[in-house]
């Protein structure tokens, strides 16, 4: 036998050699309940649990699989308000207001502190928040090795604990079916009101279609580009489903983007392995009025500076070797033995050095559908619909930073989840059900599937790959200015003209995929714009041509659909969430310095005070001063 004959024989069959295994359309598509929830996350899970408590029918839709999908499976910590353990109320609302921007929703973040520590043990009860032995504890982390040693043993040692499985585990002691695998297309809005929604079975593009009385949205938040960072499940849906009827977008010039590592920029578990093995840290909520200046300028050298300097000054010399020491945060203050709240300890992980694990991830807690200045329930301006939970409800009680708490994301989604889902059980007792017509139903279902009906067209994975293209450069999303927004704001534009209409779907996978890919559009033309809207720095929104807090954008802007345009209003705060107005300047925004904002401002020199020392001028060409009304 020849040797290239030889060779052919052991080579294994190509892929179009092997049978691809075709998945079962579901049995079930129509279903009706009293509540529907659609996704099962922190809030999903808790607005699901109180809707059945108040006595209704309730129904989940998730996706993925309840427990599985979206952030909450990785969620690494839990903090809880706890006034028996010292915890002084007044010092975290000072600092949810001054760490936070001035832009901080404090009705909410008060409303999170009533209901918290119940929250907390509702969650330990259902045995969400098991602690047991760190990687370092158990023998399987040894000595900082960046291989991260052995992750699959210690998986399976503590596999008893993984929370995740107590997701469905907690839906059935409830009595609450779900429905998994099925992507929600839209919500049913007849006269005004919500009276259902169909979507579709992500593994076979089968249409599902659901009734309800009332509905509850906990669709998580989105990411144009998920690199080194999990949220592929999160993609704007519900931003998208509000944006469609008419409800207010909020919070879109905020970017939450987080790390990754310059050499493996794609490895979720390079700098996160043992963060997402090990238990779910329990911190404390409590700080007093001596430290709350210093934590919130940690916080702000932590997670501000360093992604803007990643842009502007390249990446640092990295040793694959360096290793990120175990330490201690958000831990409780107390000193109380009996305070469960030890604080974030991890094992060792190696340090990201780069910006772009996300790109375009939302802001956590701040982005979302807007239900109004005084709404405390999540209920939106659309009769029987409500919002909850990270990057849905649109609550900004994070303002503009997310610097005030660790841990804070876990516990406050489960608080407006279980508060969302009791106000929407109480409602349906007295409505009764819409029949939604058939040809309703058609229309939906005709849209769905369209892309699937296209002889010719883009495939979505590569439309992807363009916006991701467009979306991702530093000087897009970190480091802004008037120029480089409205040029990919051109951009995008011609996206939407030229590839989202020509989107086809060669099977099932694709058919998710080119509706997320016209989601993740929409918001990316929502973030262009916010970000053009505010010419100011604040919090995650950074603009080198105004490097400067400016108190005349002490607002929220809202995004509407408005015929083919959208529209921007501006919502007012509250004046005892604006801080002390009279204050001096260098004393009000003393939490840190944006690159270039003592040159534009003249501030004097201040060493406390947490700053770059890298100049926007040098980079970019341009002279910022202060617009009329900023501050001097």
């Amino acid at each position: 036998m020849k040797k290239n004959e030889k060779n052919k024989n052991r080579m294994a069959p190509v892929t179009e050699e092997l049978e691809i295994p075709k998945m079962q359309a579901p049995e079930k598509t129509f279903y009706s309940c009293d509540v529907l929830v659609i996704g099962c996350g922190w809030a999903g899970l808790n607005a699901a649990a109180a809707a059945r408590k108040t006595g209704a029918d309730v129904l989940v839709v998730d996706k993925g699989t309840p427990g599985y999908s979206g952030l909450s499976s990785f969620s690494s910590s839990h903090q809880w308000y706890d006034a028996e353990m010292g915890d002084d109320l007044q010092a975290c609302l000072d600092e949810m207001v001054m760490a936070n921007e001035y832009l901080a929703n404090i009705g909410w973040y008060k409303k999170w502190a009533e209901h918290s520590k119940e929250t907390y043990q509702r969650l330990m009860d259902w045995g969400l928040l098991t602690q047991y032995p760190t990687g370092a504890e158990s023998g399987h982390w040894v000595d900082g090795d960046w291989r991260h040693d052995d992750l699959t043993g210690y998986h399976e040692e503590f596999l008893y604990a993984d929370r995740r499985n107590r997701w469905a585990e907690v839906l059935r002691e409830n009595d609450i079916p779900w429905v998994s695998q099925t992507m929600i297309y839209d919500v049913i809005e007849e006269e005004g009101k919500v009276v259902g929604a169909i979507g579709f079975h992500v593994p076979t593009a089968t249409v599902i279609r659901f009734s309800a009385k009332a509905v509850v949205m906990c669709m998580g938040g989105g990411s144009i580009k998920p690199v080194g960072f999990p949220t592929s499940c999160d993609t704007f849906d519900s931003d998208w489903i509000g944006y469609q009827h008419g409800l207010p977008i909020v919070g879109k010039e905020f970017d939450d983007f987080h790390f990754s590592a310059s050499f493996a920029p794609g490895n979720v578990l390079t700098c996160n392995s043992w963060t997402y093995l090990e238990n779910i840290w329990l911190t404390g909520g409590d700080i007093s009025q001596e430290t709350l200046l210093g934590r919130a300028q940690g916080e702000a050298k932590n997670l501000i500076l360093p992604r803007i300097e990643s842009v502007t000054r390249g990446l640092a010399d990295y040793a694959r070797t360096d290793i990120q020491p175990a330490s201690g945060r958000g831990k409780s203050r107390s000193g109380k033995f009996e305070d469960p709240r030890k604080g974030k300890w991890t094992s060792d992980l190696p340090k990201g050095d780069t910006y772009g694990a996300a790109v375009g991830m939302q802001l956590h807690l701040g982005c979302g559908i807007f239900c109004g200045i005084d709404d405390l329930e999540g209920k939106t301006a659309l009769e029987g619909l409500w919002v909850a939970g990270d990057g849905c409800n649109g609550s900004c009680v994070s303002g503009g930073s997310y610097l005030a708490a660790t841990g804070f994301t876990s516990n406050f989604c489960s608080t407006q989840g279980y508060i969302a889902g009791e106000a929407a059980g109480k409602f349906i007792q007295d409505q009764s059900r819409t029949e939604i017509s058939s040809g309703v139903w058609d229309t939906y279902e005709h849209e769905i599937l369209a892309p699937m009906k296209k002889e010719k067209g883009f495939r979505p994975s590569w439309a992807c790959d363009q916006l991701h293209s467009i979306m991702s450069p530093g000087w897009v999303t970190v480091v802004k200015t008037e120029e480089s927004l409205t040029h990919t704001l051109g951009l995008v534009k011609e996206f939407q003209k030229n590839v989202l209409p020509l989107l086809k779907a060669g099977d099932a996978h694709e058919l998710r995929l080119c509706h997320e890919v016209e989601h993740k559009a929409l918001c990316a033309e929502m973030k262009l714009r916010a970000s053009l809207e505010r010419k100011e720095s604040r919090g995650y929104h950074y603009r080198a041509d105004y490097p400067y807090r400016n108190d005349e954008y002490l607002c929220y802007f809202t995004i509407t659909k408005d015929g083919e345009d959208m529209r921007f209003d501006r919502i007012e705060l509250k004046d005892e969430w604006k801080g002390d107005l009279s204050e001096p300047y260098e004393k009000r925004y003393r939490t840190f310095r944006f690159p270039g904002e003592q040159q534009a401002l003249n501030l004097p020199e201040d060493d406390t005070i947490p700053s770059s020392g890298w100049s926007p001028t040098k980079a970019f060409s341009i002279s910022p001063e202060p617009e009329k009304g900023g501050q001097s």
